[in-house]
């Protein structure tokens, strides 16, 4: 008898631990739907200057629009910064006020969180119901529930560039480029996660975030792809759990 109620408390174990680190409800946006050769470009952390106005030159200089998930204290700090992405026609989405872990905290916590930077990106002109996406991209339970009770997708994304534990500009470009190639055999869709800031050290420095960003469009364009902001696509992504 004990060892079937070890059984059962280990299977009842591992069922919560599943439902609360991959909850099975809700949207979580992974990959954009198409076929064709179209990536999208994200930035996480930011505004962050002077690097978030040195990526803005380097997309301009493409003709290149990217979406940017940025951090409300940072949007209180750099009103300056939000005003030109918007200007130059990037979209903006939310990434919370203060970056916390989000899947560690009560929902009405994760709801304050969204919604004080839902109110600062209304004030820049941006819909309350801008794109979501949570520090770290953490979707545990709080965070699916909280979305799910506003009828809210998670933006997450397929090829992560890992910038964010270094900023060699060999590296990063070579991570992405390949992980791009490899997401689907053809690289139509992929969702590239990097980073123009730094949560928990706001002067970091995002030099090879942006030199990366110059070879990585340069690349990618070679090779025939267009570039996107989520906004851009209808019908816009495959939705996972």
């Amino acid at each position: 008898m004990s060892l079937i109620i070890t059984i059962a408390i280990g299977f009842g174990t591992a069922t919560l631990l599943w439902l609360f680190f991959r909850p099975p409800f809700g949207k979580n946006i992974v990959h954009l739907n198409t076929d064709k050769r179209i990536v999208a470009l994200t930035y996480d952390d930011g505004p962050s200057p002077p690097y978030t106005d040195q990526l803005l030159d380097v997309l301009a200089k493409h003709n290149v629009k990217a979406t940017f998930f940025m951090i409300g204290n940072r949007i209180e700090k750099h009103p300056e910064t939000v005003n030109r992405v918007i200007a130059e026609g990037h979209q903006i989405g939310n990434h919370t006020y203060s970056h916390p872990v989000l899947g560690f905290l009560p929902p009405f916590s994760v709801r304050r969180q969204i919604e004080r930077t839902d109110d600062l990106l209304q004030r820049h002109g941006i819909a309350k119901d801008s794109v979501f996406r949570a520090p770290m991209l953490t979707r545990f339970l709080p965070v699916a529930y909280v979305l799910a009770k506003q009828d809210r997708v998670h933006i997450s994304g397929d090829v992560w560039s890992w910038d964010w534990t270094t900023q060699n500009p060999d590296k990063i470009t070579e991570t992405v480029l390949r992980k791009t190639l490899s997401s689907t055999g053809t690289g139509a869709g992929s969702i590239i996660v990097m980073h123009d800031g730094k949560a928990e050290n706001k002067n970091a420095n995002r030099s090879g975030t942006i030199e990366a960003t110059d070879r990585i469009i340069t690349a990618l364009k070679q090779d025939g792809y267009q570039f996107v902001r989520l906004s851009d696509v209808s019908n816009p992504c495959t939705v996972g759990f």
